[in-house]
C-alpha cells in the first residue's frame, strides 16, 4: 500500500499550468467539467467508496450497483445523483456538494471521471474503476457531447490553468467527432478523449494497481454478460453480504430498462438532470455499435490510441484482436 499512498499529498500544492504536475505527484485538471482541485477539501471517512470511471464507460452504473448493495434496497433516500454526488464536477458549487457529503450517514459512494494520478487515494477507501470498449465508449461520448452541447451549460472554472473552459462544439457527424475523440483532449498533455479528459490515461493510471485490495477493475462487457456475477464481485470487494431473498429485485434494478425507466431517481430536478432531460442519456448500452459506422481509417486511429497501453490492459480491454 505505499506506492498507493504516495498518490496522496497537501492541499494547493504547487504546479506546472502547462502541464498540470503538482509538486505531490498529483495532477491538475480544471475544464468545463471538471475541477480536480475540488479533491484537497475531500476528508475520507472509513468505509467510503470512489466510483471512477471515463466519460461513458458505465459510470452511473457502477453507481446504481453501489446504491442497491449500501441500501439494501432498490429505492434511494433522494436522486442517485445527489445521494452519489460528483464531487469535480465544476458547474455544481463545491460548497453544495461537500454539504451533501458532510450530512450523509450512510456509507457514502462518490463519483469522478478522473485518473488515480489526479485524486489523493487512502488505504480505507475503497476504489471501484469500470473499463470499456474504446470504440463504443466513443460513440456513446458523442451522443452525450452532442446533448450536453444543445443546452446552456452552466459556468465552470476560471483562472490561467483551466484548459478547455468552455463546452467545445461537438459535430454532428460521428467520424468527425470520432477523429477528435481518439487524437485530442481537453488537456495539453494527454492524447485522446476530447472534448473531456483521456480514458486510455484513466484506465492504465489504475491498471498498475489494480491488485491493490482497495481497488477493483470491471468491464463493461463483463457487465453485460453477467450482472448478477459481476455484482456479487462489487458485494464481496465493498464486503457487503449478500441477502439472498433481495438479490433478484436489486439486481433487475441495475438493468439498462430498470434505470431509463426511473430516471427521476436516478438524476433528480439539479442541474445535472437539467442538463441530461434534454437527450438520451443512457444510449444504446450495448457493445459492438461502432460496426458499419465507422471506416478502417478511423479505427487506424483507434488503434494507435490502444498502442499507447501496456499489452495486458489492451487484451482486457478490447477483448477482440480490433
Amino acid at each position: 500500500m505505499a506506492d498507493i499512498a504516495l498518490l496522496s499529498g497537501a492541499a494547493h500544492a504547487a504546479e506546472d499550468h502547462a502541464t498540470g504536475t503538482r509538486t505531490d505527484s498529483r495532477r491538475t485538471y480544471r475544464s468545463f467539467l471538471t475541477d480536480s482541485t475540488y479533491w484537497d477539501s475531500y476528508r475520507p471517512r472509513p468505509g467510503d467508496i470512489v466510483i471512477s470511471t471515463p466519460a461513458k464507460a458505465g459510470t452511473t452504473w457502477a453507481q446504481r450497483i453501489a446504491s442497491v448493495l449500501v441500501f439494501r434496497s432498490t429505492r434511494l433516500p433522494g436522486p442517485l445523483a445527489e445521494v452519489s454526488p460528483w464531487l469535480d464536477c465544476a458547474f455544481v458549487p463545491l460548497e453544495q456538494t461537500l454539504g451533501l457529503l458532510e450530512g450523509q450517514e450512510h456509507r457514502r459512494f462518490i463519483k469522478t471521471h478522473l485518473p488515480m494520478d489526479a485524486l489523493p487515494v487512502h488505504p480505507e477507501v475503497s476504489y471501484l474503476v469500470v473499463g470499456r470498449d474504446l470504440r463504443d465508449t466513443a460513440l456513446s461520448t458523442h451522443n452525450h457531447a452532442l446533448g450536453t452541447s444543445r443546452v446552456p451549460f452552466p459556468p465552470g472554472p476560471a483562472g490561467d490553468d483551466v484548459h478547455t473552459p468552455g463546452h467545445p462544439a461537438i459535430p454532428e457527424d460521428v467520424r468527425e467527432f470520432w477523429r477528435a475523440y481518439f487524437t485530442r483532449s481537453a488537456f495539453p498533455w494527454e492524447s485522446d478523449g476530447r472534448p473531456f479528459n483521456s480514458p486510455t490515461h484513466h484506465l492504465e493510471s489504475w491498471w498498475h494497481h489494480r491488485d491493490e485490495p482497495n481497488v477493483l477493475l470491471l468491464h463493461y462487457q463483463d457487465m453485460l454478460d453477467d450482472l448478477d456475477g459481476q455484482m456479487r464481485r462489487v458485494s464481496a470487494f465493498l464486503d457487503i453480504p449478500v441477502d439472498e431473498d433481495l438479490w433478484p429485485e436489486l439486481v433487475e434494478a441495475c438493468t439498462f430498462s430498470d434505470m431509463r425507466a426511473d430516471r427521476r431517481q436516478i438524476f433528480g430536478d439539479g442541474a445535472t438532470g437539467a442538463v441530461v432531460s434534454s437527450f438520451q442519456f443512457f444510449h444504446k448500452g450495448r457493445s459492438g455499435q461502432w460496426h458499419g459506422v465507422v471506416t478502417e481509417e478511423d479505427l487506424a486511429l483507434y488503434r494507435a490510441a490502444m498502442r499507447r497501453l501496456p499489452a495486458d490492459l489492451r487484451t482486457w480491454l478490447s477483448r477482440d484482436e480490433g
